[in-house]
């Protein structure tokens, strides 16, 4: 089974509005990515933070759920256990939610996430024997909220939580990790595109037109 968690509590201070409801060439950016996301998994966790963030994308994730047009729908909404912990508390929800034994971790603000990373992603991490697939850059930085994590990663993020750790990094010096080059998970990179800012949307719209 496939499964994905995405991350969706982020403040989305620097946006100014939640960033996975941002309306992108039509559609919003969370609805993008499901598009995507669905047609490669049997399972999708969305983690939100709060209920009054959950209720915020219910409809628009109730109407994407209804035009799949299936009988059991493989989106679940849930929301963390506590408000503003950061991702890492985001990763435990999401991981103690999955009926799989790990799962790819996308953020809601990344839209051109590629078919061909998912694919790749999944094919990796059935030739890999570690707990966590990260992909890495040229000069060392990572992208650990585009990687496969384990449920065997559990215990080890409880004791960060309790630790007072919120980054996701703080488990990655920890565990046996496989970094992948970005360069063989998505030669164009486009992959990795975080939108943060009122600009990187507008950017991003013109590079749609173009």
């Amino acid at each position: 089974m496939n499964s994905c968690i995405i991350l969706c509590g982020g403040r989305s201070r620097r946006m100014g509005q939640d960033k996975g409801l941002i309306n992108l060439d039509g559609e919003p950016i969370i609805i993008k990515l499901l598009n995507m996301v669905e047609k490669l998994t049997e399972e999708i966790i969305l983690v939100l933070r709060d209920k009054k963030q959950l209720e915020l994308y219910q409809k628009c994730i109730n109407d994407f759920i209804t035009q799949l047009d299936i009988r059991e729908p493989k989106i679940k909404m849930v929301t963390d256990i506590e408000k503003d912990q950061g991702p890492l508390l985001g990763l435990y929800t999401g991981l103690s939610q999955i009926k799989s034994e790990g799962a790819l971790v996308l953020p809601c603000d990344s839209p051109f996430v590629s078919t061909s990373f998912v694919k790749k992603m999944f094919e990796l991490k059935e030739a890999s024997e570690t707990c966590l697939l990260v992909p890495v850059w040229p000069d060392g930085s990572t992208e650990p909220l585009h990687s496969y994590y384990c449920k065997k990663c559990i215990p080890l993020i409880q004791k960060q939580l309790k630790n007072g750790f919120r980054n996701v990094k703080s488990i990655m010096e920890k565990i046996d990790v496989d970094y992948i080059e970005v360069e063989i998970l998505d030669p164009e990179k486009t992959s990795f595109i975080n939108l943060n800012r009122p600009e990187d949307v507008s950017q991003s719209l013109k590079k749609l037109k173009n």
